[in-house]
Formats: structure tokens, C-alpha cells, sequence
């Protein structure tokens, strides 16, 4: 089955097999054995009693869990479980005229709808054409991806056409229309301000931010900001001395890897500016959000930048 399609996209995680694996069976034990299976039961059953006219399931679903994602798409899997994935199931459709030509689909359970935005957002293609299925899906070339609630759904075609794209779509509709939305809300997407921000720049890490391993839980995005595309950054903590902790970590990395940090005063709050030695980032605490922008040239327009992201985020 081809699924090498996926399988570099995106970002690479620095997380260690038993980290994660571990996280997993944490993850997991919160869930009843007897409702995971179910779902998973109820899942291959709806796919496997999908109809498409001239197409036909080829060969066996694969189901797999974190303790053997690795079997399936080692080197890519540390990926999906630092999302807590729960399980992932794989499958093929090949055509009944010519099996030369074959659909391949993936569906990741992702636990909750947060962590499913974040490993679809995260590997977004670039220059990719919207679709509108699920809450946010596109397509690039022969791949569809597809997220809907806490699923991520993946579909790849062999090859272009109009004939084999529109069995594609049809798939992509039976997926989002049979399995079920929670509808639970992803924080960051309406914590982060509409105005302005650049379509589809949102991206959600649980873990790793930034490539920092004390930034967790950490949406990203950009902003158009005196004509240019701004970075910014936004995490909310459970405290505000965990809030000041990130400030702190961060400050740390930039003195000891950057060419220093400067604390000053602007419109009446703090912010904390560190010069990455080719770029500044500039970090500030509002209440339980600790935020900033990233990677800008200019100083003074980074410090505005971050002076007008702080007045647009909302305290809780």
C-alpha cells in the first residue's frame, strides 16, 4: 500500500520512543478499554460498508495503536503520538476495471479535536487548494487531508484525473458524513485574533514549540503588520508563576544561545526582548497567556508587532 506520500510532511518531533509511549498508555488508561474498541469496531465497520461505483476495498483494514504505529510508518509515527493518538486504522480502494489505479485513506484518532487541528495544521502543504469538508480540509496534487473533530483523515489517489479526483471527494464526504463531530471548540482558534491573520497560518503543538521542550500546549500563527507577515506565538498556562516559569526558560535560552535579553516597559506593561543574534523575539505575561512574536529582522517593528498583538488577546 502506497502511504509513503505522508510520511515526510511536515515537521519531525524530538521525542523519545518510551517518552511517548508512555504518554500514550497514560493517555489510554483514561479511556475504557471497552469503548476504545468499540469505537475503533464501529469505525472499520463504517468504512468497510462504504459503497463507491467502480471501486472496491482491497484487502484488510490495518488497525494500529502506539505501541505498534511503528510497524506501519516508522520514522513518521513519533509524529502522531505526540499528539496522543489513539489508534489509526489504513486502508485501500482499488479500481474493479484496472487495479492499476488505487485510493489509499488513513484516519488518525486523535483523542480530542485540539490535538487532531494540530497534526493536520502542522503538515499543511503549502499553496494547497481548500476543500470543505470536515472543519478545515484542502488538497494538494493527489493528496486530500481532511480534518474532522478529533479525527485526521488522510486520502491519497495514485494518480490525477478528474475521474479518479471525484471518487476522492465522494470518499472525503462519506468519511466527515458518517464518523461523528464532537463539536467541542479548539481554544486557540478563537483566543487568537481574527483581524488580520493570514488564512490557514494557524498551527497547534502539544509539544515542543518553537523547538523548545518547556513550550507546550503553544498555538502559532501570522499576522499581516505594516505590510509584512508577522510570526506570533500563543500558549495559555494553568497558573500565572507557570506563566512566569516560560518567561524565565525563555529568557535562559536566549542569553545562552542568542546575543542577550532586555526587559523594558511598553504602554504600560512588560515585555521581554531577546536578540537571537540574526532575529528578535519578543515575549509578554498577559494574565494566564504567555505570548509574543518571533524571528523579526527589525527590533522596533517586532516590539510593535508584539505591542499590538498584547492590546488584540483577551484575558480569561
Amino acid at each position: 500500500m502506497r502511504l509513503n506520500r505522508f510520511l515526510f510532511l511536515g515537521i519531525c518531533l524530538a521525542v523519545t520512543n518510551t517518552c511517548v509511549l508512555k504518554s500514550q498508555s497514560l493517555i489510554l488508561n483514561k479511556m475504557p478499554l471497552e469503548e476504545r474498541d468499540t469505537t475503533l469496531e464501529k469505525i472499520v465497520s463504517i468504512v468497510k460498508n462504504i459503497s463507491l461505483s467502480g471501486w472496491k476495498l482491497y484487502d484488510e483494514i490495518e488497525e494500529f495503536e502506539p505501541i505498534n504505529l511503528y510497524d506501519k510508518i516508522d520514522g513518521r509515527a513519533e509524529y502522531y503520538l505526540s499528539y496522543d493518538l489513539v489508534w489509526a486504522i489504513f486502508g485501500s480502494f482499488r479500481s474493479s476495471t484496472d487495479n492499476h489505479f488505487s485510493i489509499d485513506f488513513s484516519i488518525f484518532n486523535m483523542l480530542n479535536p485540539t490535538n487532531a487541528f494540530g497534526a493536520f495544521s502542522c503538515e499543511r502543504s503549502v499553496g494547497a487548494s481548500q476543500l470543505k469538508f470536515g472543519r478545515e480540509s484542502y488538497f494538494f496534487e493527489t493528496s486530500y487531508c481532511i480534518w474532522h473533530g478529533q479525527y485526521y483523515i488522510q486520502i491519497a489517489a495514485s494518480d490525477k484525473g478528474d475521474e479518479i479526483n471525484k471518487v476522492c471527494l465522494d470518499l472525503a464526504e462519506r468519511f466527515t458524513k458518517d464518523l461523528h463531530d464532537s463539536g467541542l471548540a479548539v481554544w486557540g482558534l478563537e483566543a487568537l485574533p481574527a483581524n488580520n491573520r493570514v488564512p490557514q497560518s494557524v498551527q497547534y503543538f502539544l509539544i515542543d514549540a518553537l523547538g523548545h521542550i518547556f513550550l507546550k500546549d503553544t498555538y502559532t500563527a501570522k499576522y499581516f503588520y505594516e505590510n509584512i507577515e508577522v510570526p506570533v506565538f500563543l500558549s495559555h498556562q494553568n497558573s500565572y508563576e507557570s506563566g512566569g516559569t516560560i518567561l524565565t526558560k525563555y529568557k535562559d535560552f536566549a542569553n545562552k544561545y542568542g546575543q542577550g535579553t532586555e526587559s523594558i516597559s511598553k504602554d504600560g506593561f512588560e515585555i521581554l526582548v531577546c536578540d537571537m543574534g540574526k532575529y528578535f523575539d519578543i515575549l509578554f505575561q498577559k494574565g494566564l497567556l504567555v505570548a509574543g512574536v518571533t524571528g523579526m529582522n527589525d527590533r522596533n517593528l517586532a516590539i510593535r508587532a508584539a505591542v499590538d498583538f498584547w492590546k488584540q488577546l483577551q484575558i480569561e
